[in-house]
């Protein structure tokens, strides 16, 4: 089995492990464990179910692939399906972001230009990324919402900050490449301010080496999402205009070095996230840099422009007419201050539909309540976001989660929306980018969607 240039072998029957050298797949699993690895091909989904210690899981190749003929590079993602418990503390995060949050010149609520970070702890949705030489491997979610690359450094004390003491850690000692910055990084989250400074290294995005890179390295991480996130940090993929510190030392975002350095053969990239329904092989999701891939979607993109918020290049800002339950017009966009338009935040780091309480809670109503054994989904209505006149129905198969209750192991439901005031803001997650597949067109500042082909 080949992951980019590495390649291991295995006897399933004695369970042996045969590699060239140390696997950045296999990162997790150290040498010593190597003689207790066992591990089952499964050549349809292109994976290798292992098992150390009694402990099993499904593994992808995670290495970016290139295609020859278009340029685009993919970036495979992947997918776990949350707990009841994670679940619940991700709706408690997300309440506490409501509370405004506004930055001007580095420092935080004396600003006139508010900026809401996104909370998106509990994205289902991560991928690979590298930093330094030789290459330190990390997880990290792949956010539209936000604009800052951070992991966790080896500077934070696992004994006081537990996120610290089950992910990977930044070590700038191991790395050839570091170049000090030091410049103070404060990131605000629902569930506590994520502290540490700017480093500068090189950043392996995709199938490129991003020299002098900068990036946080987060020193104090509180609150228990982060402790129980599958994810090690986040690679921001919004506008720079909200990358944090702002003002002189203000990095740029990952993709925005790619810009710079006209690696891609457009300054597109494009996100295709996977609906299980229950089937937790499918792990087909992926970034593909650089454009689109036909494969996972049909017929055409439906394209909307891409607005300032505040004045800044921000957010993937696009505006809407409507919200529909059952074909019936909820008036979600009637408002005088945003010009009778819905401000939707497309944002692959929220797992949920958000909007303002008061309409939230009217269409909430309208759907009627979700049974936690999931009895009644084939009974709840679509509904319909309307973009520039045309309707983006979504079933119920994509606006209700399932969550596995930690106890028990069985499959609860869960409505995938909620209510959170952000100056108006609504914000396009999961569900909707489930169902259409999505391009970010950073060089005709649009959005695109398209019906997504499940793989």
């Amino acid at each position: 089995y080949s992951c980019s240039d590495e390649t291991f072998s295995f006897e399933p029957h004695s369970g042996a492990l045969e590699s060239a050298g140390k696997s950045r797949c296999l990162h997790a699993l150290g040498d010593d464990r190597a003689s207790a690895f066992r591990a089952v091909y499964d050549a349809a989904e292109d994976s290798i179910e292992v098992q150390v210690a009694g402990t099993s899981a499904v593994l992808q190749k995670c290495a970016a692939t290139q295609d020859a003929d278009t340029g685009v590079v993919t970036v495979p993602l992947v997918r776990r399906r949350q707990t009841t418990t994670e679940y619940l503390a991700g709706l408690q995060a997300r309440t506490e972001l409501a509370a405004a949050i506004t930055v001007d010149d580095g420092s935080l609520g004396n600003g006139s230009s508010p900026i809401n970070i996104v909370n998106f702890q509990d994205s289902e949705y991560y991928g690979p990324v590298s930093i330094g030489t030789p290459a330190q491997d990390f997880l990290v979610i792949y956010d539209t919402g936000s604009s800052n690359l951070w992991v966790p450094s080896s500077k934070c004390d696992g004994a006081i900050w537990k996120a610290c003491s089950n992910h990977s850690k930044y070590d700038s000692t191991k790395s050839s490449t570091y170049e000090a910055d030091g410049t103070n990084l404060l990131l605000p989250y629902g569930s506590g301010v994520c502290d540490g400074h700017l480093s500068g290294d090189t950043v392996h995005f995709g199938d490129f080496d991003i020299t002098g890179a900068k990036f946080g390295e987060i020193t104090i991480e509180p609150g228990a999402v982060w402790v129980q996130s599958p994810f090690d940090g986040i690679l921001g993929l919004a506008y720079p205009g909200i990358a944090m510190p702002v003002g002189e030392h203000q990095p740029l975002p990952p993709f925005d070095d790619l810009m710079d350095m006209k690696a891609l053969p457009s300054n597109q990239f494009s996100v295709f996230l996977s609906t299980q329904h229950g089937n937790m092989k499918n792990a087909s999701s992926a970034v593909l840099l650089g454009g689109v891939d036909d494969k996972y979607y049909t017929g055409d993109f439906t394209y909307k422009k891409v607005y300032k918020y505040e004045g800044l290049e921000a957010y993937w800002l696009i505006y809407g007419d409507e919200i529909k339950v059952d074909g019936v017009a909820m008036d979600a966009c009637k408002d005088i201050l945003t010009l009778n338009k819905c401000q939707f935040v497309v944002d692959t780091g929220t797992s949920i539909l958000t909007g303002p309480t008061k309409h939230i809670n009217n269409i909430t109503a309208k759907i009627g309540d979700v049974a936690s054994d999931c009895s009644n989904i084939d009974s709840l209505p679509d509904i319909a976001i309307t973009l520039g006149g045309k309707d983006f129905v979504l079933e119920p198969e994509f606006y209700v989660l399932k969550v596995a209750d930690p106890d028990s192991g069985e499959i609860e439901c869960q409505l995938g929306m909620q209510a959170l005031d952000q100056l108006g803001l609504w914000i396009l997650g999961d569900p909707f980018l489930r169902k259409y597949y999505t391009v970010f067109d950073r060089d005709q500042d649009r959005v695109g969607f398209a019906l997504a082909k499940q793989q």
